[in-house]
């Protein structure tokens, strides 16, 4: 004969049961970006979690215990990615600083493409002259680039490249012209250990509808190639083919050290250096925009066809 739970204990354990599925949601089990299943390709939407995820640390200026933490969360994914990660630790005005190296690959040119991960000290272009004090919350002024690298860390297959690829996540970026601080102070610390065959920089690349302009004091034939990609990829609306402003950033510093660079930021980002450079600014379509097109040319192995016209 077949003993049937009473009926109440059929209801407690439905009640249990369901009473786990949420505690499992609430932790976000399976949705953050560390523990979701493998999937192919690059997706801005875990590109936007990494992003988040850096900006929950708060306002992450170069030498905070935020920034630190930070870095500690950039190694972490990288080593579990299976990337052979790097650090270069410097000092700069009495800041302890450190710039993060992921790299795969043994032969071929070098093509380093890098970020920063740190924050401005203070919100000094926000348009209350009140909060100009204050730290800037660096989402696309920061985050935007560790989440799109970190999440082209997860999708680049590897096995498809013909050449080196180095991802670098610089500190010490954000503070450049504040009292005491040099533009592109990571980077030029960079530049002294590696001259590598070709430099491209990303920053504020996470802003709503965001359009990246070619740049004056950018490399020619690097960034008509990024450029023709874009177009290829149906991206010419983002890319656009216009030339905008000069900008100063870690990509000008590898030019004055002879290393054809290129840059890929939006020139226009209203929040830049202000209180409102916060998450609810970023939109993952940009960062899919942007990692598109990188893991493209990176698995295409267009690099390879102007690396030798680049020396």
């Amino acid at each position: 004969m077949t003993r049937r739970l009473p009926q109440w204990t059929q209801l407690a354990a439905l009640a249990v049961f369901i009473l786990a599925l949420g505690y499992l949601a609430w932790l976000g089990w399976g949705l953050l970006p560390g523990n979701q299943e493998a999937e192919d390709g690059f997706n801005g939407e875990r590109a936007l979690s990494w992003a988040q995820a850096q900006c929950e640390l708060g306002p992450r200026p170069a030498g905070s215990e935020e920034a630190v933490m930070a870095g500690d969360m950039i190694i972490k994914q990288l080593d579990d990615l299976g990337w052979t990660t790097r650090v270069q630790k410097f000092d700069y005005e009495g800041v302890p600083l450190r710039n993060i190296v992921a790299m795969t690959g043994e032969d071929g040119p070098l093509l380093v493409i890098a970020t920063h991960y740190d924050t401005r000290f203070r919100s000094d272009r926000d348009p209350d002259l009140d909060k100009r004090a204050e730290p800037s919350p660096g989402a696309n002024d920061g985050a935007s680039g560790v989440g799109a690298l970190l999440e082209l860390a997860r999708a680049l297959d590897r096995d498809r490249l013909q050449h080196q690829v180095w991802l670098v996540f610089l500190d010490g970026e954000a503070n450049g012209g504040l009292p005491g601080w040099e533009t592109g102070v990571g980077a030029a610390k960079l530049a002294e250990a590696v001259h590598p065959d070709a430099f491209i920089y990303l920053n504020l690349v996470g802003g709503e509808n965001a359009r990246f302009t070619k740049l004056p004091n950018a490399t020619d034939l690097l960034q008509d190639q990024l450029w023709a990609v874009a177009e290829k990829l149906e991206l010419a609306g983002v890319f656009v083919d216009d030339l905008g402003p000069a900008i100063d950033d870690a990509h000008t510093i590898f030019l004055k050290a002879g290393v054809p660079s290129a840059a890929i930021l939006q020139p226009d980002y209203p929040y830049f250096r202000t209180t409102e450079d916060d998450c609810n600014r970023l939109d993952a379509a940009s960062l899919q925009n942007v990692g598109a097109l990188l893991e493209f040319y990176l698995e295409d192995g267009r690099f390879l066809t102007i690396a030798p016209a680049l020396k």
